[in-house]
Parts: structure tokens; C-alpha cells; sequence
């Protein structure tokens, strides 16, 4: 056995199917349960037990937002999602108003995992277990856009208690810190936006996921890199090894990568695209907003998601036509129209009211197996490029060894078609216009959108 080197183990974990990875992860939960005291085995027996896994968090762009009746979407969402089905048990979200109440929760037996938004290096993390980092963000300190000269004792908007205000204390012992109790990206960003600070200090994903709701608002410095993590209660011993095996798995196949892709924020809108937006949403959507409600509601579709398809599609422009034919504020073809039984695509009524239709009878035609959040971008993908592209695109998902179901699946193999790559463009940016939209009609808040007591369970 002289003369070859043995392949690393990660050669072959990379290789695996998901059945096998499956496998391989329940055999770490009930074996290895035998390297971890009686009592870490008997928790997460516990939990298999239960069917479900108790998750609670903070809503937001690196966490979840609310989507749809009772389904939910995001980073963290999507990656819980999976490891509970690598677990084969549900998934369970309870949505809280702060990072006191996830800890609170955890510490109470009443929730697995909590999903802060705090970096890893926060003290109030320090009674907890942290996974590995799934997320590396950026704290930054924000300004308004007008330049205007500050004091020579600015003052800085910062969570109380939170790392950064105590960062900001040891690198500038005079600064003017207002801390705020429980405050949320949004809290510190309305205080800089009416004036009452000078700076505020917000990570990068929250500051680019906010910025079409503060358009005068913009970056002044990087302040330092913060690490994302889940938090588990001490006593969950076997259960955070599952998760970091998890997490490590993610990284090794490219999961994680593509979901942090799919759900950046951060080239979502420039300076000139935030203000676009907020003249366009104040001048035109007006004009089709009680239409878009009107016909979502028939429907059974989020009206800002329909009007986040109308934007990408005309900018809410009715007199809009493309190179190819395609006319209106829902920009459809001829052919389209006619099967939606509208008579003129260019009147904005006929139009959103076919477009309505016609995005829910993509919704209707995928099967049953495909559910939120990978219903809506499959559907936003048939509307862009046909029904039967996607269906192709789905077979040879499955053919290739990866899940139909999902649309970080589906969109890999999507690329093999023609037109892929401005469907995949396209559900991108209605997501990002969604998002928008969802901010600004809930007052700049994603907690304003989400009952604080409804739990979303998949």
C-alpha cells in the first residue's frame, strides 16, 4: 500500500447523495449519542420525539421574514428548514420581539435554537452554546446622505447593551453613545433620519435590506466583522454537534453559499436606485395600488407581491413596451392575454387583472410537493419563462441527485435552458422589490409584519 495517499474523507462526504448524508447524519444522532453525557442523548430524544424543532428568533433579512399566510423565507429560515429535514422532523418558528426574549426562551426550555442577529461575541450569548458561524457581516456606522458638518461630539445610535456599544466606549471613551433599549435596525435608523443622532450603527445586510425605506441615509466606515450563530442551551450538547456537522456540510457542498447569494440584499439598490424607487412608489403606485389590492385578494396573492412583479416588469409604467412585443404595466404577450381572456394588455385593470391570473395559474400547475417559499420563485420563474421551461428544469434536477422541490435546486440546473439566466435575474429582483415594498407599507419595521405570537410551522 505504498505509493498512493488515501483520499481525505471530505472527498467522499462531497459525493454523497442526500439519502446517504441523511443517513449518515441519524447514525451521528443515535451513536454518537454514546459520547455525550446520558443527558445530552435524552434532550435531543427529546426533540425526535416531539416531531418538531423549536426555533425562535427576531424577523429580518439574516434570520426570516413573514411570507405568505403562514409560510416564512429567509437565510436562517432555509438552513433550519433543511436541518430539520435532515432530521426528518418539522420545523417550528416562533417569531419574538427582541433578542432578550430568545434568550429568555432558551434559557427557559421553551425554545432548541435562537436566532439572535447578534454577533457571536456578545456577552449576552455567554450563558449559551453558539454554533459555528454560518455568516460573516459587517457592523457599520451610517450617516445621513446631506454631508452636512457634524459636532465635535457626535452622537451614535447603538443597541444598549449590545457589543457595539461597548466596542465604541473602549475605541472612543468620549463619544456620545445613545443606547437604546431593544432597538431594532429600524429604531436607530429613524432616530438618524430625523436628526436626533449624528451616526447609527447597523450591520450591512440589515442597512441594505432597509435602504429603500431610507433612501437619505448611507455608509460612513466599517466599524468591525461580527459573526452570525445559532444559540442552543448548555445542556444541548448533541444536538450543537449535529448542528455545527450541519452547518459544516452546508459549506462543503455549497448550500450555504447559494443561499447567501439568493438572499443578499446588498446589490439590491444604489443611491439613484433607492430614490427611483421611493419617486416611483410615490408617484405611480398610487395610481394601481387599490387595482393590485383588488385583484391579489381574488387571487389569494400578497398585493405587494403582485406589484413587485408589475415593477419589475414596467417600473408601474402602463405605457410600456419591450423589443419583443410585450406591452403594459404586467408586460404580457399577446398570446398570454388572450388566454387570460383580457381584451386590452395595455389598460393597467385588464393587465394587472391577467397578470394575477395568470401568475396563480402558475402557482396551481406546480405539484403539491413544492411548497413556500419555492411555490412563489417557481412561479415567478413560469411567469417569466414558461411553465414547461421550469418542469424541464425540474427533471433534470431530480436526474442529477438534487431535489426538485427547491428552487436553489431547481435554479442550478435552470442555467442549462435558454433564457436561464434572465429568469433567475428576474426572480431575484421580484424578490427584492417584495421586500421593499413589504418594509415600507409595515412603517420601516419587518417586526411590523409578523404577529408576534403566530408561530409558522413546515
Amino acid at each position: 500500500m505504498t505509493g498512493k495517499k488515501a483520499l481525505p474523507a471530505s472527498f467522499f462526504v462531497r459525493y454523497m447523495t442526500a439519502s446517504v448524508k441523511r443517513m449518515l447524519l441519524m447514525v451521528m444522532l443515535f451513536c454518537g449519542a454514546f459520547l455525550i453525557q446520558p443527558s445530552a442523548s435524552y434532550r435531543i430524544d427529546k426533540v425526535t420525539e416531539r416531531g418538531t424543532l423549536r426555533v425562535i428568533g427576531v424577523a429580518g433579512p439574516t434570520t426570516f421574514l413573514p411570507h405568505g399566510a403562514e409560510g416564512a423565507r429567509g437565510l436562517q429560515y432555509e438552513l433550519l428548514r433543511k436541518f430539520a429535514e435532515e432530521l426528518h422532523i418539522k420545523l417550528e418558528i416562533t417569531q419574538a420581539p427582541n433578542a432578550a426574549a430568545v434568550i429568555k426562551a432558551l434559557r427557559s426550555g421553551n425554545a432548541d435554537i435562537g436566532i439572535t442577529g447578534l454577533a457571536s461575541r456578545d456577552p449576552r450569548l455567554k450563558s449559551l452554546l453558539l454554533s459555528r458561524p454560518y455568516l460573516k457581516e459587517k457592523q457599520q456606522l451610517i450617516q445621513r446622505n446631506n454631508n452636512l458638518p457634524v459636532s465635535d461630539s457626535p452622537q451614535i445610535a447603538v443597541g444598549k447593551y449590545s457589543i457595539e456599544q461597548q466596542e465604541l466606549a473602549q475605541i472612543e471613551p468620549n463619544a456620545n453613545l445613545l443606547a437604546i433599549k431593544n432597538a431594532s435596525p429600524d429604531k436607530l435608523l429613524m432616530k438618524l433620519e430625523d436628526g436626533s443622532v449624528d451616526y447609527a450603527v447597523v450591520n450591512e445586510a440589515e442597512f441594505a435590506a432597509h435602504r429603500a425605506a431610507f433612501p437619505e441615509l448611507k455608509t460612513k466606515t466599517v466599524l468591525s466583522e461580527i459573526k452570525l450563530a445559532w444559540a442552543l442551551r448548555p445542556q444541548d450538547q448533541h444536538l450543537l454537534k449535529l448542528a455545527n456537522y450541519f452547518l459544516q456540510q452546508s459549506t462543503q457542498d455549497g448550500s450555504l453559499q447559494r443561499l447567501t447569494r439568493f438572499y443578499s440584499q446588498g446589490e439590491t439598490f444604489n443611491t439613484i436606485g433607492v430614490k427611483t424607487f421611493q419617486r416611483d412608489m410615490q408617484a405611480r403606485l398610487p395610481l394601481y395600488k387599490t387595482k393590485f389590492e383588488q385583484q391579489a385578494q381574488k387571487h389569494s396573492i400578497d398585493w405587494r407581491l403582485l406589484a413587485a412583479i408589475g415593477y419589475q416588469e414596467s417600473k408601474w409604467d402602463a405605457n410600456a413596451i419591450s423589443p419583443t412585443g410585450v406591452s403594459g404595466l404586467m408586460m404580457l404577450t399577446k398570446d398570454t392575454a388572450k388566454e387570460m381572456g383580457i381584451q386590452n394588455r395595455d389598460n393597467p385593470t385588464q393587465s394587472i387583472q391577467a397578470g394575477a391570473a395568470y401568475y396563480q395559474l402558475m402557482t396551481q400547475r406546480l405539484p403539491d410537493t413544492v411548497r413556500e417559499p419555492d411555490r412563489t420563485w417557481m412561479a415567478l420563474a413560469s411567469y417569466n419563462m414558461g411553465y414547461g421551461n421550469i418542469m424541464k428544469a425540474r427533471k433534470i434536477t431530480q436526474k442529477m441527485g438534487n431535489d426538485p422541490n427547491k428552487w436553489l435546486d431547481v435554479s442550478r440546473h435552470l442555467r442549462q435552458l435558454p433564457r436561464a439566466g434572465q429568469a433567475l435575474v428576474y426572480v431575484q429582483e421580484v424578490r427584492r422589490y417584495y421586500d421593499a415594498l413589504l418594509l415600507t407599507t409595515t412603517k420601516h419595521s419587518w417586526v411590523a409584519s409578523i404577529d408576534g405570537q403566530k408561530r409558522v410551522v413546515q
